[in-house]
């Protein structure tokens, strides 16, 4: 800041062969410095307000955050039926994932079941030639197609259900 051992803060700059006019007091000084005043004591006031404000604000605070014994009663009961009710969902998801993970092993077995029911049909009717079959029982076991007498046809009260009174004969 310095420069050559001069403070050029404190030196003053004159513009050509006129110097500035220094600030005269004003006439009304007085009046200014009581306006001043008045103006220090407002904002004084204003500060005072604020912090009585302020208080006022923290005390309320104080007592908002003051529990009563049924706000705490309130509270616990509201928790409490909170957490029953999740415990209860979360049960109840449990049942459900458990009997749907039933009813996928379930139909897993019937759709095995199902294959092998269908194998076992080709391979026995693979393995029986029913030619053969029709051969034999009418040259050795001497079967023959039945006659008109011998059809009897009859009625179904239901077409997928039919009782049987005795046994079949031999």
């Amino acid at each position: 800041m310095a420069e050559s051992g001069r403070d050029y803060r404190r030196m003053t700059y004159i513009e050509g062969n006129v110097v500035r006019r220094m600030d005269a007091m004003p006439d009304n000084w007085e009046q200014e410095r009581q306006r001043r005043r008045e103006r220090e004591q407002q904002e004084q006031r204003e500060r005072q307000r604020r912090r009585r404000q302020r208080a006022i604000a923290r005390r309320n605070q104080d007592r908002a955050l003051v529990m009563d014994r049924s706000y705490v009663v309130f509270l616990t009961f509201a928790a409490i039926i909170t957490c029953l009710t999740a415990v209860f969902y979360i049960k109840l998801q449990s049942d459900v994932t458990i009997h749907l993970n039933n009813i996928a092993a379930l139909e897993s077995s019937v759709n095995q079941l199902k294959t092998d029911n269908d194998a076992t049909d080709k391979r026995l009717a693979t393995a029986i030639q029913m030619d053969t079959v029709k051969e034999r029982a009418m040259g050795e076991l001497g079967m023959s197609y039945p006659s008109q007498d011998q059809i009897v046809y009859y009625q179904i009260d239901r077409a997928d259900f039919m009782s049987q009174y005795g046994e079949i004969p031999e």
